[in-house]
């Protein structure tokens, strides 16, 4: 049986820093979703709805906005509870806050706790799909792969990898390594929403031994992703040069084991050099952005157009725990700060891009979700001001669509009635 969903539809068909006019809204919309989940058609609801069966299901939902699935591409499911700590920078935060909480994940039942709160919390942000640090253990990671699959999350996810730098039961060795990855990569391969991710933590936690298994890992498993933080902030990235003295740079560690490529997410790059960003372009590698993250650590300005200057693919995470937010959406109002003190002025359909059709296209998924085209997944949320009268009044004074979704990309906060994956409603507390 095919459902119909009605509201004000907004994605994007394209790459709105390319193609100014990828932005599509569609007031009084309709979207067609067949009962494999996938999605048959979008448009207007008065193209739409005449040709429909008497036996399609209609979901209404007024003037509410109906958005592709969010994907957060870059947080930590062990600092659930490290948000919002008082810090004097990445290192020492690192030391008092982040690894007491990580190692907490030992306990396989707070572990299990922690990882179906974390999936329920983003789901009810809006987010569908998320790209995570595991846990160091592997129980707890499992824990999280499990939450993922009950609640239908697309997720990207690995143990957290380091072998130097940290407290001893955080600390595993190459050997180990592999073998804990090789088990969680065969757990997520009979799995359509679960994709292994390669997740050494930093070159700082990371011997060379460790380095170069995880570049072999990829060579035996060319599906897997890698995610790893680079040029965070200048206290690191001057550790980084003295404990790698024979690497150019702080790319450059990585690239000397293999890690580089177009399954490679590198994370932050707030101080990059030149030859950095062109090398990260020319082996195809992507960059996530965490903005509410950068500015509570004080780590620096994210140098966007220098990135999409180079052609390099660039997506939003929130960075649970040094972020401050469980939503993406949540993130924009920052990405959009960031750049206006260096100049830059992001429009909606580029803020939206980061966190929906971009980053689908840069983790290979945009056949799956990321807008509404027909042949995806019904992957979407309701963003419903119908409580909030103040914004429904503030609405009114804009003179577009597109303004109107600029103005709830900053004051929409807690909006979200309802998300569905696939086509189906999801159930959680938190929605």
């Amino acid at each position: 049986m095919n459902t119909v969903f009605l509201g004000t539809l907004a994605h994007l068909l394209d790459n709105p820093f390319q193609h100014p006019g990828a932005l599509e809204i569609i007031d009084r919309g309709a979207l067609l979703v067949g009962p494999d989940g996938r999605i048959i058609a979008v448009g207007a609801k008065d193209k739409i709805c005449p040709g429909l069966s008497a036996s399609t299901t209609i979901v209404d939902y007024g003037e509410a906005w109906l958005l592709p699935g969010l994907i957060d591409a870059h947080l930590h499911y062990p600092q659930y509870y490290a948000v919002a700590a008082a810090n004097r920078g990445l290192l020492s935060w690192l030391e008092q806050t982040v690894f007491p909480e990580e190692s907490a994940l030992a306990r396989v039942d707070y572990a299990s706790r922690l990882a179906d709160e974390l999936v329920r919390r983003l789901l009810g942000a809006g987010v569908t799909t998320a790209v995570v640090f595991g846990s160091q253990f592997a129980q707890a990671t499992k824990s999280l792969f499990a939450a993922a699959k009950q609640y239908g999350m697309r997720l990207f996810a690995g143990v957290t990898l380091m072998d130097h730098g940290g407290p001893e039961p955080l600390l595993t060795n190459p050997e180990t390594a592999w073998q804990v990855c090789e088990a969680l990569y065969g757990f997520c391969c009979n799995e359509n929403n679960l994709h292994y991710l390669l997740t050494p933590r930093f070159a700082l936690s990371c011997s060379p031994a460790l380095l170069e298994m995880c570049g072999e890992f990829m060579r035996h498993h060319p599906e897997v992703y890698l995610q790893t933080h680079i040029n965070e902030n200048r206290e690191e990235i001057d550790a980084v040069a003295k404990a790698f003295p024979e690497a150019e740079h702080y790319l450059d560690v990585y690239d000397q084991h293999g890690l580089l490529g177009p399954r490679t997410l590198l994370v932050h790059d707030i101080h990059p050099q030149g030859a950095e960003l062109r090398r990260m372009a020319e082996s195809g590698c992507s960059v996530c952005h965490c903005p509410s993250s950068n500015l509570f650590l004080g780590s620096g300005l994210f140098p966007l157009r220098r990135h999409i200057q180079h052609g390099i693919p660039i997506a939003v995470g929130t960075d649970i725990g040094a972020g401050l937010h469980f939503s993406v959406w949540n993130e924009l109002p920052e990405v959009y700060k960031i750049q206006r003190l260096q100049g830059v002025n992001l429009n909606a359909a580029q803020l939206l891009y980061l966190v929906t059709l971009g980053a689908a296209r840069l983790l290979g998924i945009e056949a799956e979700t990321g807008n509404f085209e027909p042949g995806t997944m019904a992957d979407f949320w309701v963003l419903d001001l119908e409580d909030d009268l103040y914004l429904k009044h503030r609405l009114a004074h804009c003179e577009s669509a597109e303004a109107r979704l600029f103005t709830l990309m900053h004051l929409a906060r807690h909006h979200c009635r309802a998300v569905y994956i696939q086509g189906k409603r999801c159930k959680s507390r938190h929605l």
